[in-house]
């Protein structure tokens, strides 16, 4: 299914993701409690530990998501054959890398109190030639990681997680002009409406600020054919589900995670991704794992852990847990089954891994299929609704439902709003006494019933997918005070007493803004005062000191006024857009309209804008950029005087 199907191409290589950290505090959006040493960098006691969070492991960042060093490692085409010889397809000469004569893509979490579904916003990829040039330039549609888990590698912290990003490339460009790759031309044959699936699994990604290798990570790439009427964001197939747990994840007694495989009956073949299973060792490679094989469970009901005998299971082939499946085929192993193997996969009966035990047969179940192989996944699952504005009010998605990889019809789901909840995983106290910021914790999934999702009992189509929508609110309080609007968590199943066994943070994560202005709020939002914009500007100034220490403090209003034409350029960008501002994304419409407005003003008002900022005319190189002078300050401030006397002499 999508990039699991063939033809298929695999790519390894770095990523780097240069996240601002001030923010993952949510407390640090107080700006009465703020302190300045929040935007400094963490400190580690004598034992190695952190002693004062300040503004944690990065809080420099540019929020950049980029592709480093990435080489096309191997192709299969519409047969299924590996080919990794380059004179058979030049492709396998070409690297993936970035956005041509575009700024880079973004990494940005769905909000503070939920940093467990981040997207990449404004993503280019691209195929080059060995000489640089482009064969295919394309956009990846924004879309969260999935399947987050925290216990695959031997580290701590982020730098342990792992997690997988599937979307689609859209805009696609092609300039081939004569290059002859069998796989290519396949590919955009099969292709439906002019897209590509795309899957990045991502690990290994170090947050020592003494490591050269700081802000980045490994990335398994893997891009094949997109087809209409599948799921874009996930594999709706042969979902194999542990039961135990290590710490808040899901994984089996010897490491093993959540994965998805997929039957493909046109080539016999059971294609299964590894590329976020497998535990790791200290040095970010496959951990040594003992012989394991791909069966079929006789029995439905034979649980994970069970020992078993050669009647109760049938073998598939043997689990290839090399390194080399990872850096040459992007975690993806391709399984031929014969005829009776592909017979009895398709049968009701559960995929698993075993390890064989002793002699005559015998074999402990590692990881199964879920229970009844039930699959139950949402599309679209991190939103943001706007009761500022009609059409962002509303989000709709689908919920797909299966079992054991077909679709399953007539199916009952529900839905469960979360329970009210404090923030204390992004909130750690400092063990240095009287340093752990003054703010109170968020509390989130309040007021209830915020969020109305209809149908409320929607019921799957023959495909297995259910239409659903989610409607916030028609007015929003603040109920996290320093922070706009809420997070809501609402789970989704199947109804009755048969569930889906789903990946700990499987569930729709939803942020409502609050309406702006609120009740008692004197603002006019197409004519603000300064005060008005201040307090927001102030919040971004303190959470992105790479702008307000590195670029321009914007919480100045000289400083802002200055940069209007600048700061009216990046708040006026699309939520695509990577140069839109805030990077967070996290901007009412009636806020973002009130801000654009304000710089508007002070651009009517000044007649002009800055020879030093029509660079930002096409797009926003913030790195390369300068903050305003000191006459281009005192040149508005003499505009704005003058424009303020003549309207008041005028009046």
């Amino acid at each position: 299914m999508s990039y699991l199907q063939f033809p298929r191409l695999a790519f390894s290589g770095q990523f780097q993701s240069d996240v601002s950290t001030v923010n993952n505090d949510p407390r640090h959006y107080d700006n009465a409690t703020f302190e300045p040493r929040f935007q400094e960098y963490q400190q580690a006691g004598a034992d190695g530990r952190t002693k004062t969070y300040n503004g944690w492991w990065h809080p420099t960042g540019t929020a950049i998501m980029r592709f480093a060093n990435c080489q096309v490692t191997s192709l299969r085409g519409p047969s299924g054959i590996l080919v990794t010889n380059p004179a058979q397809d030049p492709l396998l000469s070409c690297s993936v890398g970035n956005a041509i004569g575009k700024p880079s893509g973004k990494m940005v979490d769905l909000d503070p109190d939920w940093q467990l579904a981040s997207s990449i916003y404004g993503l280019a990829v691209s195929l080059l030639k060995p000489d640089g040039t482009p064969l295919m330039t394309a956009d990846y549609q924004s879309n969260p990681f999935r399947d987050l888990w925290f216990s695959r590698a031997q580290s701590q912290g982020d730098s342990a997680a792992s997690a997988v990003f599937q979307s689609v490339l859209i805009n696609i460009q092609w300039h081939l002009d004569g290059f002859d790759s069998p796989l290519l031309a396949r590919l955009i044959e099969l292709s439906e409406q002019d897209r590509l699936s795309i899957r990045l699994s991502t690990y290994g990604y170090s947050t020592d600020y003494s490591d050269p290798g700081f802000g980045y990570g490994t990335v398994l790439g893997a891009i094949g054919p997109a087809y209409l009427g599948q799921p874009r964001s996930f594999i709706l197939g042969r979902r194999f589900m542990p039961t135990t747990q290590q710490g808040n994840d899901l994984a089996s007694k010897n490491g093993i995670g959540c994965f998805s495989s997929w039957l493909d009956q046109d080539t016999a073949s059971l294609q299964v991704d590894l590329s976020n299973a497998l535990p790791l060792d200290s040095r970010f490679q496959v951990a040594a794992l003992p012989s394991l094989q791909y069966a079929v469970l006789h029995n439905e009901w034979t649980a994970q852990d069970a020992e078993i005998g050669p009647d109760d299971y049938t073998v598939i082939a043997g689990v290839d847990t090399s390194q080399a499946l990872q850096d040459q085929q992007a975690g993806i192993q391709s399984v031929p089954l014969t005829e009776e193997q592909l017979r009895l996969a398709n049968q009701p009966l559960p995929l698993a891994i075993v390890q064989p035990v002793g002699v005559e047969g015998r074999a402990v179940v590692c990881v199964r299929e879920a229970l009844l192989g039930n699959e139950v996944r949402a599309e679209d699952f991190a939103i943001r609704l706007d009761p500022n504005h009609p059409d962002r009010n509303h989000q709709h998605t689908h919920v797909y439902a299966a079992r054991y990889g077909q679709p399953l019809a007539g199916a009952a789901l529900a839905f469960w709003a979360g329970a009210p909840m404090l923030d204390y995983g992004d909130t750690p106290t400092d063990k240095t006494q009287g340093t752990t910021p003054r703010a109170l914790l968020p509390v989130n999934n309040v007021p209830n019933a915020a969020i109305r999702i209809s149908p409320a009992e929607p019921i799957t189509d023959q495909a297995g997918r259910a239409a659903v929508t989610l409607h916030g609110p028609e007015s929003f309080g603040t109920p996290r005070e320093y922070m706009d609007g809420q997070l809501f968590t609402i789970a989704y199943n199947l109804a009755g007493s048969d569930p889906a066994l789903q990946q700990p943070f499987d569930n729709f994560a939803v942020v409502v803004f609050s309406s702006f202005p609120q009740p008692g709020q004197d603002i006019d939002l197409d004519n603000p005062r300064w005060e008005d914009v201040q307090p927001i500007l102030q919040q971004y100034a303190n959470l992105y000191p790479v702008m307000s220490q590195g670029l321009f403090d914007f919480s100045k209003q000289a400083v802002a006024d200055a940069s209007a034409f600048i700061m009216r350029f990046v708040f006026d960008k699309p939520i695509e857009d990577p140069d839109q501002m805030p990077v967070t994304r996290d901007l009412s419409a009636s806020k973002r309209r009130m801000l654009i407005n304000y710089f508007q003003n002070v651009i009517d008002l000044t007649g002009k804008t800055f020879d030093r900022q029509r660079m930002y005319g096409k797009r926003c190189p913030l790195r390369q950029s300068a903050p305003p002078s000191e006459a281009d300050i005192a040149a508005t401030r003499g505009s704005l005087s003058t424009s303020k006397s003549r309207k008041g002499n005028d009046a």
